[in-house]
């Protein structure tokens, strides 16, 4: 069963973030630690600007070496390198898209642009559990085209699935002994879903029949996978 690569899920999270937490060593190898606004380039890099008076830039000019983490869960462990000046140009409209109560900091001579070059990559899951990423892993992978829309998308979708949700776990899922269902969340891969079953609850996915690579195509994939369910043997029976 498809569902987001640890990759994938790093990357949703650095785009579908505003700050970081930047930690950099002071000249005693103290470490200093700020929060600070941030955007995901569009490559999957995290650039953040800060001002020229915070020691987190004083130190970085002397020594690039640092930490960022976002969202609580990716940090990426690396340097802190210049964004040009031209890439800045660049990058201004994206940084107020994301912060449009910034923009005077982010033209402004007295902040600093900097883009973090990590030289490996940690994830942690919901449930704690840990992996290391290289910096070519989170390159390569692609956000989530349903991060951000969650919330109301789930709202819609389980009003939608009132009646068969317990039907596509029990079809689609392999949890036969499912005898309710409600909808979590979800992602390109398919629905994610509490599951209740005699003794036991946890979680569950009703996979989509495809990935899906843009938030328009949601709906069309939750159809197709709801007549599935309808059409398995589980149903007829």
């Amino acid at each position: 069963m498809l569902e987001p690569t640890w990759p994938e899920r790093a990357r949703t999270a650095l785009a579908g973030s505003l700050t970081a937490e930047v930690a950099v060593r002071d000249a005693d190898g103290i470490p200093i630690l700020q929060r600070v606004p941030m955007i995901d380039d569009g490559s999957g890099a995290v650039v953040v600007v800060i001002s020229n008076l915070s020691p987190v830039t004083l130190r970085a000019w002397q020594d690039a070496r640092a930490a960022t983490l976002v969202d609580g869960r990716v940090m990426l462990q690396g340097w802190l390198r210049a964004v040009p000046g031209l890439q800045q140009h660049d990058l201004t409209e994206r940084f107020v898209d994301h912060h449009p109560d910034h923009r005077d900091r982010i033209e402004s001579i007295d902040f600093s642009w900097f883009r973090v070059e990590p030289d490996r990559v940690r994830w942690t899951d919901d449930d704690g559990s840990e992996r290391w990423l290289s910096p070519e892993d989170l390159a390569n992978a692609e956000p989530d085209p349903l991060s951000g829309l969650e919330a109301d998308l789930i709202e819609d979708v389980s009003e939608r699935l009132q009646d068969d949700l317990v039907l596509m776990v029990r079809a689609l899922s392999g949890r036969w002994r499912c005898s309710d269902a409600t909808l979590i969340g979800m992602d390109r891969y398919g629905l994610v879903v509490d599951v209740v079953e005699p003794g036991r609850r946890g979680r569950g996915r009703v996979p989509f029949s495809e990935r899906i690579d843009a938030a328009g195509e949601v709906h069309a994939a939750i159809a197709a996978a709801r007549s599935a369910a309808k059409s398995s043997p589980s149903a007829r029976a």
